[in-house]
This record gives structure tokens, C-alpha cells and sequence, in this order.
């Protein structure tokens, strides 16, 4: 996923008995039949659960609530924000499957069909084939071909915390409905998920009221424990303990019989006084002893443990300390290669050529000739070229096909393809852009003409027309229908 961050603003309450935020967050009832799909947000800050019918080209938005016999319709210039809960993406398949990032912030994913100095084409199950302009295009990541390591499907497996002298005698369970876990009062739960040495979590966080949200990692204990009294508790391996509160978020590095516990600098998350719902994403690297956060795509902080990786186990254990109810619903373990994307960090190309960084670490700069049929070509007759020799990721003295100018790379090489300048200005932002991020993270903009449950129809200043499958979305932010950014680069 591309990390940049947009504010999204906070939800509130209001339209008495439908629009409570904590009717949206608590778990259905035991014989609920019709859950909700979404929730739409309105400017006013009114929120209010159901489904999304359609959006007309008079820009009218038609809203289906579980209580309301009919229809309910809004003005597109009054919504602020729709968050969806559409079904899991399809597998990515094995014909180069990439994420395309643009020079005006958006991050495409697809199977790379070809590139060449004037075209990318991108092949999409949610939009056919997009047709992008080369010059918009900063760089490609090419996605590894290993599936999800963890994905929570159920409670199966999960350990219900003891919430005896830990979480007091009101604590409750988390409850699993509709995909997601729910916690009205305090409550732990754990799971040995198998985190591997390099590692990528993800889930998306709702809450209400106060954000109180410990997230264990590492660890080889499945109950909950009170950190201050932790040589007391039953033995356990060190963990790390990162805590979700209120605007901030820190890092405990926690062993028995080690004093004091130490905590690795805490970081401020404005997302958190202007939203309550994020997406998390926490990785970590053994390695390096490293770990990062990213939230609504945005890095905020790498730790690094000067005293070593502290992880012993390969759990997972969610402890809600809160008032209010809070939910945790799309979480999976990602496969990751330890490096972060472009856009993550600014370890960015820094050169005025274009560089392809390889599986095992090496690198090839040149300018791009084409990526066509499985590999990509370099011309590599300027300066400072690395040797085409010694760059297999299986090692050797493997030497790549060569023409008198040009080095041909398999495509199953590249992790990553940086484009040096010149490239295109950003494309500018059209009146009443959308903001859409993907299921699967990611994000594309767009003027909306209309939306139903066969397509939405848009128009981008980079792609131009295009139908969309719905189901693609997991987040539409509305920018006011009178409003341009005028250059792109405020995203």
C-alpha cells in the first residue's frame, strides 16, 4: 500500500437513534439478519449505517437504511465521506502483479501489461485496462507471489483474555459478527498467528469515545498482564507492547525481571482527533530491530531497539482498555521483503536516472527502454552503472542478456522500478475530486459521473473515462463540488 495520509473528518452524533456512532461500532444482535454494509458520513458530522444504492448525474446520493422502508436521498455536496465493506479482493494472479504510483500521489494496483517511454498499461480486475501516461508515472513495486500469512476469518483459535485482577471485574469479551471483532468493555485476546521474522500487520481500527487499545507483539502469552506488577505474573518472553491512546501512540519493550520497562519515544497521530476510524499497519524486522507504524497510509514513526529485538514469541494480543466500544475488522498478516515502499520513506531515486532495485539487494540504473514480455530493458551507457554481473538473486556470476547499449532484467528480478525526472507536472485536481481508497490499500482520484450496483463511471485527469466495479472501494472522501486543489500536490 501507498502511506499518505488525508484528515478525514471526526463523526458525531445526531438524526437521534440512527446516527449513533456506537450503534454503528457495537456488535449486531444475536438474531440480526440484515448487518450493515457502510456508513456514510455527512458534513454536518452526522453518520448513519446502511448501503449505498446509487449516485446519479444530478449528483443525488440514494441511501438504504436496515430501519427505513424507503430509500433515503442526500445531496452529493452535503456527503463528506462513505466507508464500505466490500467482499475480499480476487487473488492478484501471477502476471506481474504491481502497484503503479503516480506523481500526483495515487497508487494503482493491477497486473503490468507493458510500459514503454510514452505508455504504461495496467491491467485491473476492478476497471479493465487503464491506459497512463508514462510521464505520470513516479514508480512501479512489484508485489511478491506469496499469499496473506494470516487473515482472521472467525474466533476459532483466538484465547479470550482472564480478566481476573487484570481488566477489572466489569471487563467483557471480544465478540466476532460480521468479520470483525467487537469489545464494548475492556477485553483481551490473543492469538499465536506465527509472526515471522519480518512481518506486516494490518487492520482497520473504529472506536468511540476514549481510544484505549494495547496491541501486543511477539508475544508467547495469550493473557493480558498489568505491566507495572509484570515480575509478579506468570512467566512470560519479552514482548512489545504498542499502545493506541487517545492522540498518541508509544512503544513498551517489555521482559520479566528487567526493570524499568523501556519505552521507545511516542508519536502523535493527528488522524486520531480527526477521525475514529484508521487504517493500521505495523511492521517489523528483526534484523534491523525495527519497528514501524503507518496510519491511513501514512508513516509516522520507525523505532529502532538499540538493546536488540525484544520479541520471544509469535502472538498477537489485542487488550481495549476504553470506554466505549471499539472494533477491530479487516486484520491480516502481510508478506513483506523488509523494504519499504517509495512513498514510505524518503529513501527515494535521488539520481537523474531511472533505477531498478532488484530481489537480492542490487541495483541497476540506467534509462528505461521498455518492460514488455517478462523483462525489463535498461539502456545503461551513462555513468555510474553498476556491472550487469553478480545481480542474480540466487547468486552466481550470472551475466544478463545484453545488446550493445541495453540490459535485459527478468521481471521476476525487480522489487522496484524508480523513474528519474524529467517527469510530468502532477495532474491537477478536478472540481469535486473524489478520493477512493482500494479494499486492498491504495488509492485513485477521480470526478464521479455516477455510481450503481454495476459500475461506477468516472473521469481522471490521468486515465481519462473508466467504469469501476464497486466492490473495489473500501473509502470515498468528497471534496467539496465547487472546489479544485489547482495543482495536485496537496494530497
Amino acid at each position: 500500500m501507498r502511506w499518505t495520509n488525508k484528515p478525514f473528518p471526526a463523526a458525531a452524533g445526531g438524526l437521534a437513534g440512527l446516527l449513533l456512532l456506537a450503534a454503528a461500532l457495537a456488535a449486531p444482535a444475536a438474531d440480526s439478519t440484515n448487518s450493515a454494509p457502510g456508513t456514510l458520513l455527512l458534513r454536518n458530522g452526522d453518520s448513519l449505517d446502511g448501503q449505498l444504492l446509487s449516485i446519479d448525474d444530478l449528483h443525488v446520493l440514494r441511501w438504504k437504511h436496515a430501519d427505513v422502508a424507503e430509500a433515503i436521498e442526500f445531496k452529493l455536496d452535503r456527503v463528506s465521506q462513505l466507508d464500505l465493506r466490500p467482499p475480499a479482493p480476487p487473488d492478484r494472479g501471477t502476471n506481474y502483479p504491481c502497484k503503479v504510483f503516480l506523481t500526483q500521489g495515487d497508487a494503482l494496483e493491477g497486473s503490468l501489461v507493458s510500459c514503454s517511454g510514452d505508455t504504461l498499461l495496467l491491467q485491473t480486475w476492478y476497471a479493465g485496462e487503464l491506459k497512463i501516461p508514462r510521464l505520470q508515472v513516479k514508480s512501479i513495486s512489484f508485489f511478491p507471489t506469496t499469499p496473506d500469512l494470516f487473515t482472521a476469518t472467525g474466533p476459532e483459535g483466538w484465547t479470550q483474555g482472564s480478566t481476573a485482577g487484570v481488566l477489572g471485574a466489569d471487563a467483557g469479551r471480544w465478540i466476532f459478527r460480521d468479520g470483525a471483532f467487537y469489545a464494548g468493555k475492556s477485553a483481551s485476546i490473543a492469538r499465536d498467528i506465527k509472526l515471522p521474522d519480518t512481518a506486516d500487520l494490518q487492520f482497520d481500527l473504529a472506536w468511540s469515545g476514549t481510544l484505549a487499545l494495547s496491541v501486543a507483539l511477539y508475544t508467547d502469552s495469550l493473557q493480558p498482564m498489568i505491566i507495572t506488577n509484570k515480575d509478579n505474573m506468570p512467566d512470560f518472553g519479552a514482548f512489545y507492547s504498542m499502545r493506541f491512546q487517545n492522540m498518541f501512540v508509544d512503544v513498551a519493550r517489555i521482559k520479566k525481571l528487567e526493570n524499568p520497562v523501556l519505552y521507545l519515544p511516542a508519536v502523535v497521530v493527528p488522524a486520531f482527533s480527526q477521525t475514529n476510524r484508521v487504517h493500521i499497519d505495523v511492521r517489523a524486522r528483526k534484523q534491523s530491530n525495527t519497528l514501524a507504524l503507518a496510519v491511513d497510509g501514512q508513516l509516522l514513526q520507525v523505532w529502532n531497539d538499540t538493546n536488540g529485538f525484544a520479541g520471544e514469541g509469535a502472538g498477537v494480543r489485542f487488550v481495549h482498555n476504553g470506554a466505549g466500544p471499539v472494533k477491530i475488522s479487516n486484520l491480516r498478516l502481510a508478506p513483506w521483503d523488509g523494504v519499504f515502499e517509495p512513498g514510505q520513506t524518503n529513501l527515494l531515486n535521488s539520481t537523474n536516472q531511472d533505477v531498478a532495485f532488484l530481489t537480492n539487494n542490487a541495483t541497476l540504473a540506467g534509462a528505461m527502454v521498455s518492460v514488455a514480455d517478462g523483462k525489463l530493458t535498461l539502456r545503461t551507457n551513462v555513468t555510474g552503472v553498476q556491472p550487469a554481473k553478480d545481480i542474480s538473486p540466487a547468486g552466481g556470476n550470472a551475466t544478463l542478456p545484453t545488446q550493445p547499449d541495453n540490459v535485459e532484467v527478468p521481471l521476476g528480478w525487480v522489487r522496484r522500478l524508480a523513474f528519474g525526472p524529467p517527469q510530468a507536472e502532477p495532474a491537477k485536481e478536478l472540481p469535486g475530486t473524489v478520493h477512493a481508497t482500494f479494499a486492498r490499500g491504495g488509492s485513485v482520484s477521480f470526478q464521479l459521473e455516477s455510481w450503481n450496483a454495476e459500475g461506477a463511471n468516472v473521469r481522471s485527469p490521468v486515465f481519462g473515462e473508466a467504469r469501476f466495479d464497486p466492490n473495489a472501494f473500501r473509502r470515498l472522501v468528497f471534496q467539496p463540488l465547487d472546489s479544485a486543489a489547482g495543482n495536485g500536490t496537496n494530497r
